[in-house]
């Protein structure tokens, strides 16, 4: 079973980071994705003017590629409940379906107007 969940354990952090090839010391707010207990995800965020994501990986992607659809999707519901605005630098297209938009060089979305209807499989 997949679950989503913010993580404030270093330990588990720290090999987490090793695993997905983050070479930043733990830092931020970082939610984890776990199967069957054992993380396989995470989502690195650094909290400021805006939510801003600076690390989405999940482990086997290529395995289970629906893994990472619905962590994302749990993610942007969780932030959804509690708006904030939300920031990804770079422009990702695959973001526009969900409401965010590019300007700046970055993809916003103010998360009270998140848009989670439409396929998963849609990229």
């Amino acid at each position: 079973m997949l679950t989503v969940g913010f993580e404030t354990d270093k330990e588990v952090l720290s090999a987490l980071y090793r695993d997905l090839g983050v070479s930043l010391p733990v830092g931020g707010a970082n939610f984890v994705m776990r199967e069957d207990g054992d993380p396989v995800g995470l989502m690195r965020t650094e909290v400021g003017e805006y939510v801003t994501i600076t690390h989405f990986i999940v482990k086997n992607e290529d395995i289970n590629p629906g893994d990472k659809e619905f962590f994302l999707r749990a993610m942007l519901f969780k932030f959804s409940l509690n708006p904030v605005p939300l920031r990804v630098l770079g422009r990702h297209p695959e973001l526009e379906r969900f409401g965010f938009r590019f300007e700046d060089g970055a993809m916003y979305l103010d998360s009270s107007a998140v848009d989670l209807s439409g396929d998963c499989g849609k990229k």
